[in-house]
């Protein structure tokens, strides 16, 4: 678990990517790392659990259900599997339709491009939902395995969209792309926004 970890926390960016493309190359990036702490951690798991007998792996089963109910995901593998099947874990790639044309206001040259990048999307979206089991795995071990499927169908999703994100991206100007940058980055430190003209009415 502890290696896991380190191979998680290690693939964090020091800064966020400036760009939607980087965004997501580090987001695939991340989730690469994800999978790779799976592997590590599911044969010395399976090999712990098939050490107990039956008592002790019905407790250990209902530890992990516990602390997975607490929020505790990282203390039991893939305990997290809910928050991943969530409507906001598509959000990496689910493209904000609305937020990118009224922000950018692609031109008429440009709306091919972003119709391509919209269903792309739409399908990496319903791909990633897919993988969601209909039942919540019981065991630790089925929860990793279900885990692990569920990462890998994000990072095919992020491989479907990548080339239409990039496509799109590629066919704006300079002023376009500093405004899709700035769709998703955290607000800034509102003392350091313009006042608006409200005040004055």
């Amino acid at each position: 678990m502890s290696k896991a970890d380190q191979i998680v926390e290690t693939s964090c960016p020091e800064q966020a990517p400036l760009t939607p493309v980087g965004r997501l190359d580090a987001a695939e990036q991340r989730v690469d790392a994800m999978i790779q702490a799976i592997q590590i951690v599911r044969l010395p798991l399976e090999r712990f659990d098939k050490s107990l007998n039956d008592e002790q792996r019905q407790r250990f089963d209902a530890m992990s259900n516990t602390r997975r109910s607490h929020g505790e995901g990282a203390a039991a593998p893939g305990g997290n599997l809910a928050s991943m099947c969530s409507q906001q874990a598509g959000g990496i790639i689910n493209l904000p339709v609305q937020s990118v044309l009224q922000v950018v206001a692609p031109y008429a040259q440009q709306l091919g491009a972003f119709d391509e990048l919209k269903k792309a999307s739409d399908n990496a979206a319903g791909a990633v939902q897919a993988s969601c089991p209909t039942q919540m795995p019981q065991t630790p071990v089925a929860r990793l395995d279900a885990a692990k499927t569920r990462l890998s169908a994000m990072v095919d999703a992020m491989k479907t969209v990548r080339p239409k994100l990039e496509q799109f991206y590629t066919s704006l100007n300079d002023e376009q792309k500093a405004r899709f940058n700035a769709i998703g980055l955290p607000p800034q430190n509102p003392a350091s926004q313009p006042q608006h003209q409200s005040r004055g009415r």
